[in-house]
């Protein structure tokens, strides 16, 4: 099962606009439950940065793209982002107890 995470910072002023669509994709994939994945958000506590984590089960294509919610926190995650736009980076997974099995 691929594991991809995407790690990047924002502007202050961007903190709450990022903190707000995360809450909203979240409840988007809540709603729809696609099957195949796990999927997690993390904000470094009292800072700008920011950590997503995805596993797609194998043989499994990214239904985020299909959401609308996810796709406007990607793009809030490029207006507030430090630097270019973040993007997905494959991890191979060589310990796991319990957080992504």
């Amino acid at each position: 099962m691929p594991v991809f995470m995407i790690s990047y910072q924002v502007v202050d002023e961007g903190v709450a606009e990022v903190a707000e669509a995360v809450e909203k994709a979240f409840a988007a994939v809540d709603a729809q439950r696609p099957e195949g994945i796990r999927y997690a958000y993390l904000r470094r506590a009292g800072s700008t940065e920011f950590v997503a984590l995805l596993e797609l089960a194998d043989g499994m294509e990214n239904p985020l793209p299909g959401i609308a919610e996810a796709r406007h926190l990607q793009a809030t995650v490029a207006k507030w982002a430090v630097g270019s736009s973040p993007t997905p980076q494959a991890f191979d997974v060589l310990g796991d107890y319990l957080m992504l099995a």
